[in-house]
């Protein structure tokens, strides 16, 4: 694969030298014969503009040692206005020139660490091709590897058993005056919990929460009506593992079965770019400023039955989570084998102990992969997906909704979209790639309280015969099988 490296994996935010050198001797060491990393040539002209000429000087000694993109395509005023607006400045242009590199296919992954760039990549639907040093590390260092559970449990525990002296929280002092004591105080001695991840005994990703009624959460007096989650602290430090996003869905789960109508979260604003896209890439919307007139707060909305809107059929499912929209999308059914089916729904593969104190697991996180030779090629964004679990169990047990799909044949191509939702190996991928194949992007939405067994989609008439490869359903068959699995009630019906 071709790989390029944005301007700012070379300048820091915060000059820290010791950790970028060792990030990109990591990178070097992961694609050494077996992929090329590259920079664009507006990435010199950026750093030659630094002021500090000693960071220049460090940045440029760095830059030497990659090749240029050659020829990289040229980005008029009019297109760059098109596809990112107009440019409020000399970053900007480069920012710009640089992602229209990936969006022309010059290079297979764009890394970059600038929150900007990967939201503009969003808007020409190529944020999957957009990656953070974690993420790409991450990718390239598992794609010889065989399947492996990346998404352990994680853990739901009362506040006051976590030790204070744990590395997360000396992160969280920088954020907080008087930490400990808003710690002992308002989540100990109150008997909040908290959700982790813990790696290797120390904890890396936290979720701190409550229950609130009725709270007033804004500058201007505005409250959430009736029963509210607020995470009132969100924290992952070990990244490019997708463990936010999994708190996520831990905190979406966990306001569904206890029928809470909000969730929401307040953000330092300009600190936690990331965050914030994380945030609104899973329906949150800006809520204005909380109380203190500091924070930003961002809401998510659980209502109690399908709102009527506008939306289109993705864009509905991403803010309203579980409920789906059927008005122009399709419904699927998609066999998938249970090797991969345990990889892409591990949760379905547990049974936990009624009596033990491990806390339940979110499973895998919400974005997901899933590549097959099916002879389909019409799924479209916004398409009901229902996975039929083929071999053993043969029943329909998990719903999900299409990101994107792509027909693809070069196994680089294919590993450049799904490298950031799953864990298929680069040899599998292979594998599969004598002739072109179909990559789906896809959100879970729900498991089905009961799965839905093949005996009785033939007694149906859902299906006449074995399930074999991705099937359209019409619309009538459609209707049938919503009533079946049971989520007529979770439907927006057009």
């Amino acid at each position: 694969m071709r790989i390029l490296l944005d301007t700012n994996i070379f300048i820091p935010l915060e000059d820290s030298s010791i950790e970028i050198d060792e990030k990109l001797a990591e990178l070097n060491r992961l694609v050494s014969g077996k992929h090329q990393l590259l920079i664009h040539p507006a990435t010199s002209l950026d750093i030659n503009r630094d002021k500090d000429a000693a960071r220049k000087a460090r940045s440029l000694s760095r830059l030497a040692k990659y090749s240029e993109l050659e020829f990289p395509p040229e980005l008029n005023s009019d297109l760059e206005e098109t596809l990112f607006g107009a440019p409020r400045n000399d970053n900007d242009t480069v920012d710009n020139n640089i992602l229209f590199s990936l969006h022309k296919n010059c290079v297979h992954w764009l890394v970059t660490e600038d929150a900007g760039i990967h939201k503009k990549a969003k808007r020409i639907n190529q944020e999957e091709r957009v990656l953070t040093v974690d993420q790409t590390i991450r990718a390239l260092s598992e794609e010889d590897k065989e399947h492996v559970n990346l998404y352990p449990n994680i853990q739901d525990v009362p506040c006051h058993t976590l030790d204070l002296s744990d590395i997360i929280f000396d992160s969280l002092r920088d954020g907080y005056s008087d930490f400990d004591n808003w710690y002992r105080n308002q989540c100990s001695k109150t008997g909040r919990c908290a959700w982790t991840w813990l790696d290797d005994e120390k904890i890396q990703a936290i979720c701190i929460y409550k229950t609130e009624e009725n709270p007033i959460v804004n500058i201007d007096n505005q409250a959430l009506p009736g029963k509210v989650l607020k995470l009132c602290t969100f924290k992952v430090i070990k990244l490019g593992y997708k463990i936010g996003e999994l708190l996520l869905k831990q905190a979406f789960n966990y306001v569904i079965e206890n029928k809470h109508r909000y969730v929401y979260v307040t953000v330092e604003p300009e600190k936690h770019n990331f965050l914030e896209e994380l945030l609104q890439d899973y329906g949150f919307y800006r809520f204005g400023v909380d109380k203190n007139g500091r924070d930003l707060v961002y809401v998510k909305d659980f209502p109690a039955k399908p709102p009527k809107t506008n939306d289109d059929p993705l864009e509905y499912s991403i803010k309203y989570y579980p409920y789906i929209k059927l008005e122009n999308n399709s419904v699927f059914l998609v066999p998938i084998q249970p090797q991969y089916h345990k990889v892409l729904f591990p949760e379905l593969e547990k049974q936990p102990d009624l009596f033990s104190s491990e806390a339940v697991s979110a499973g895998n996180a919400i974005k997901q992969a899933y590549i097959c030779k099916s002879p389909a090629k019409s799924i479209s964004p916004g398409d009901i997906l229902f996975f039929y679990r083929t071999t053993d169990d043969k029943a329909i047990t998990t719903y999900g909704v299409v990101d994107q799909f792509h027909i693809e044949e070069d196994p680089d191509k294919i590993f450049q979209w799904v490298s950031k939702r799953t864990v298929y190996s680069m040899d599998e991928i292979k594998e599969m790639s004598n002739k072109e194949v179909k990559v789906i992007l896809f959100r879970i939405i729900r498991h089905l309280n009961e799965s839905v067994p093949y005996h009785h989609l033939l007694k149906t008439g859902i299906v006449k015969g074995p399930i074999q490869s991705i099937t359209k359903l019409d619309n009538k068959i459609a209707s049938k099988l919503l009533n079946e699995v049971g989520i007529n009630d979770s439907t927006l019906f057009n």
